[in-house]
């Protein structure tokens, strides 16, 4: 990324903001520094260097002028990065899985506190805890109820830092994997503490700045997000105490729980004895998966939780023993076994067999006979359950995201072989509930009282995860006995992804979809009016694939596919991709016009169904190199994606290695820009050709270098690829490999020969990139092999100067090491320093021996700089060392 833009140094006109990051911080409707009269109903701006322009007419008047005040530029919302950054880390869920758990009964949950482990963890500088128990023994409920407990009290404490994150596995995506869990803890700190996270943010606001707007142009990957917290933390450390809560690290799967733990660990351990406040970190966990973490402290809630399961059965059932006075409650309580969940559902079969007049004795014996392991009584408690059941139970255990009972009702309405064309058919042969309670009554029904709707979002769920995985594992094979184990998912996810298709086959779908009018606002409210209409369009239309591909992945073969959407007309392939841009305009999944059944498989590496589909191509009327709207062919789309047994496939039956897209990719291109190694040696086995440039010059391994694949670019070197093949903007792979931080590739491509010294057309270096973008490795690495460290870009820019704009302390000290000059024409290191507010640098210079009043070209001096963009600590630096205001001096 060119971070250092062409507007540093900007030819004919004075330049009153700090460069680069302070050009960054000005952008949006509002001026920081301008004094003017407007007498016009108009939004006044001025002309560059020129007189002011008053106007008393009704436009708008645009300027370039320096300013003094605070001018308004009209209605549109100022571009605010710390806002924008906590709007791309939110999301929708994020705080609701801790309030769907429920209270603590009066009187449980207060032994933690008093434990002596959770004493000694809670008062020890730093500790790791983990709340173990077996599923279903309340610590979720312990977790929260310890939260909102000590919150209070922490926060009469200096400054503490309270972070906590509920996962949750019958949620969402993000509510159920460690991306979430980051995205959450980062959104908490910009809230909090934003001053820690600088790399975040300056991370956030270059590619705002040079890639677009997040959520439609880029998006946040996990492991970035869990390097930001690596690096801020031990910022926040050095002035805060923190405490950290994780709940449910079990339901992130077994793989990322064992992950997660050990960074927990890695986190406490990692941290210097001394230097640091206090940092504590709890999470609880079921016993499984094994979690080999050696640590200190540690609590077994179903050792610790007998008296409060006795407290919460003794409350549900008060009423009932005013009555009676049995021993039911005791007994049940003896029977939980440390499973609070086992005790909710006893004691609500004991007041229903209760209301039925049942007796005592009668009911004491019905305890007895209940199993007192979950699964066994999840077990027994479907044995009534009908088709009907079966199909509300795949669709809460597979569907990619819980669903409302507004889109459940068309879910279970519809099946893979309905026989009606119109949801108005639909409606009027089937068993429809017609309003939201009835649905309700209806899921709890079916489900056995397994499903719950949540009270917030009024989504289907099941009432524990343990629910979940009881189904997913043995449950489903006791519903349905005429499908073999080891298809049963598989069908599964075919029902649901026939379901999703017939629906969008439905009559009112297609009007709906077709119906055009000439009016913009119409057309861009069209998606909330359809989804409005139409519940169930949302989830089918961006669903269908992934459950697809599910069911591929477990070997079910779906050859109808191709009469739903292959063939000449392509009719609901066309509503399909139609449905979804209305839908999801923005989104990055949106395939595009002239999408075909190919592609969209070859895409997601569906290889059963296009496997069926090539089959049978002759037949239907496919051409295996037909292109969507950008050019794109099911080859190009296999080898972007990374899906080697599609690439194989298409090339097997004739896919054209060289067929490029719009931007005159190939997919040899993509492939090496996506770092699929594998695919790259494919396509290189079978004739892609190493040269192939796209309209911006860019050959594969360019692409390769800058995006950091090394064995990728050492593969394309072995074969042939040109070193120095430049883009039109003259830049190297060596130049995008040190620019993006690559450091291995930069050292690569040095081995074998790359000029270090070879610039772009403006001038710029690999050293000149690398140090701009604070690569220090890189920057050593290339001085080490001789790089030239005064070589300046067509604007007199050198790497010293960008360095010191961009707050890159330790490389400005090692340019200055190896004897790069500290003055330069133009402005300085230190007036680029000082007008950008980079008060580490500042000081640095100042004490390495740079002229304090030194002055650029207008005359204005490191503190005239520092003042005008509103940087005190800097002009009380410079003040210090002797900065006098009316100093002009020129360098």
């Amino acid at each position: 990324m060119d971070r250092a833009t062409d507007e540093i140094f900007p030819p004919p006109k004075r330049p009153r903001t700090g460069g680069l990051q302070g050009e960054t911080e000005r952008t949006g409707p509002s001026s920081q520094s301008s004094g003017f009269n407007s007498y016009s109903t108009g939004d006044q701006f001025n002309a560059p260097e020129g007189n002011q322009n008053i106007s008393k007419g009704s436009g708008n008047h645009f300027t370039g002028a320096k300013f003094s005040g605070p001018v308004y530029f009209g209605t549109k919302e100022r571009f605010d990065p710390l806002r924008e950054c906590l709007r791309s880390l939110a999301f929708p869920e994020m705080d609701s899985r801790c309030y769907d758990i429920d209270a603590a009964a009066k009187g449980t949950c207060e032994w933690l506190l008093r434990h002596k482990t959770y004493e000694s963890w809670a008062s020890c500088d730093r500790g790791l805890l983990w709340i173990k128990g077996k599923p279903g023994s309340g610590k979720s409920t312990l977790l929260w109820n310890v939260l909102n407990d000590v919150t209070p009290r922490l926060k009469t404490g200096e400054g503490v830092l309270i972070l906590s994150f509920f996962f949750h596995g019958r949620g969402s995506e993000l509510q159920k994997t460690p991306f979430g869990l980051f995205r959450s803890l980062h959104h908490q700190l910009l809230l909090k503490v934003s001053e820690a996270l600088t790399d975040l943010m300056a991370t956030f606001q270059k590619r705002c700045e040079t890639v677009g707007k997040p959520g439609e142009k880029w998006q946040w990957h996990q492991r970035e997000l869990q390097r930001f917290f690596e690096l801020s933390l031990p910022r926040v450390l050095e002035t805060r105490p923190v405490w950290l809560f994780v709940d449910a690290l079990d339901e992130c799967g077994e793989e990322n729980a064992v992950k997660l733990a050990e960074e927990f660990k890695s986190l406490v351990q990692g941290l210097p004895h001394s230097g640091f406040r206090q940092f504590h970190i709890c999470f609880t966990c079921r016993h499984y998966p094994i979690l080999d973490l050696d640590v200190v402290f540690e609590i077994c809630v179903e050792e610790e939780n007998k008296e409060d399961i006795s407290t919460f059965v003794q409350d549900m059932l008060s009423s009932f023993q005013k009555r009676t006075s049995s021993t039911i409650p005791d007994l049940i309580t003896n029977r939980a076994d440390g499973v609070f969940l086992w005790a909710w559902l006893v004691v609500k079969q004991v007041l229903k067999l209760d209301r039925e007049g049942i007796a005592l004795q009668k009911i004491e014996d019905e305890i007895d006979s209940i199993p007192q392991q979950l699964d066994d009584l999840y077990r027994e408690l479907i044995q009534s359950m009908s088709s009907d059941s079966l199909k509300l139970i795949q669709w809460i255990c597979f569907a990619t995201r819980p669903l409302s009972l507004g889109e459940l009702r068309w879910a279970m309405l519809i099946d893979a072989d309905c026989p009606y064309r119109s949801l108005r058919e639909c409606q009027s042969a089937g068993d429809y509930p017609s309003d939201d309670d009835r649905m309700k009554r209806r899921v709890q029904t079916l489900s056995c009282g397994l499903a719950e709707v949540t009270s917030d979002a009024r989504v289907v769920q099941f009432i524990h995860q343990s629910v979940k995985d009881f189904f997913v594992e043995k449950g489903l094979s006791a519903l349905d006995k005429t499908t073999k184990p080891d298809f049963i998912v598989g069908i599964a996810y075919y029902r649901l992804s026939r379901t999703c298709i017939r629906y969008l086959a439905m009559e009112e779908i297609g009007r709906s979809a077709n119906h055009k009018r000439n009016d913009r606002f119409f057309e861009s409210h069209k998606g909330d009016d359809m989804i409005s209409e139409f519940p169930f369009l949302h989830y089918a239309t961006t669903s269908w694939v992934a459950h697809t591909k599910q069911s591929d992945a477990r070997s079910v073969p779906q050859e109808d596919l191709v009469e739903y959407f292959a063939g000449p007309s392509n009719t609901l392939m066309e509503r399909w991709v139609r449905i979804y841009g209305i839908l999801q305009r923005y989104s990055n999944d949106r395939p595009l016009e002239g999408t075909s059944l190919v592609h969209v498989m070859s895409r997601y590496g569906v290889a059963g169904v296009l496997r069926a589909i090539l089959e049978r191509a002759e037949q239907v009327g496919i051409y295996i190199d037909a292109s969507d709207s950008h050019g794109q062919t099911p080859l190009w789309m296999a080898a972007a994606n990374g899906h080697e047994a599609i690439v194989r496939l298409l090339l097997d039956r004739g896919a054209h290695t060289e067929a490029a897209d719009g931007p005159g990719r190939t997919p040899l291109s993509r492939a090496a820009a996506n770092g699929h190694e594998a695919i790259v040696r494919l396509l290189l086995d079978r004739g892609a050709h190493t040269e192939a440039a796209d309209i911006d010059g860019g050959t594969p391994l360019w692409h390769a270098a800058g995006n950091g694949h090394e064995a990728i670019v050492r593969l394309l070197l072995d074969r042939g690829a040109d070193i120095e093949a430049a883009d039109r903007r003259g830049r190297t792979p060596l130049l995008r490999a040190a620019e993006n931080g690559h450091e291995a590739v930069v050292r690569l491509l040095l081995d074998r020969g790359a000029d270090i010294e070879a610039a772009d057309k403006k001038g710029r270096t690999p050293l000149w990139y690398a140090a701009a973008n604070g690569h220090e490795a890189i920057v050593r690495l290339l001085l080490d092999r001789g790089a030239r460290i005064e070589v300046a870009d067509m604007w007199g820019s050198t790497s010293l100067l960008l360095a010191a704009a961009n707050g890159q302390e330790a490389i400005v000290r090692l340019l200055l090491d190896r004897g790069a000059h500290i003055e330069a024409a133009g402005r300085t290191p230190l007036l680029r320093a000082a007008a950008n507010g980079q008060e580490a640098i500042v000081r640095l210079l100042l004490d390495r021996g740079a002229r304090i009043e030194a002055a650029d070209m207008w005359g204005s001096t490191s503190l005239l700089l520092a003042a005008e963009n509103g940087h005190e600590a800097v002009v009380r630096l410079l003040q210090f060392h002797g900065a006098q205001p009316s100093s002009t001096t020129s360098p």
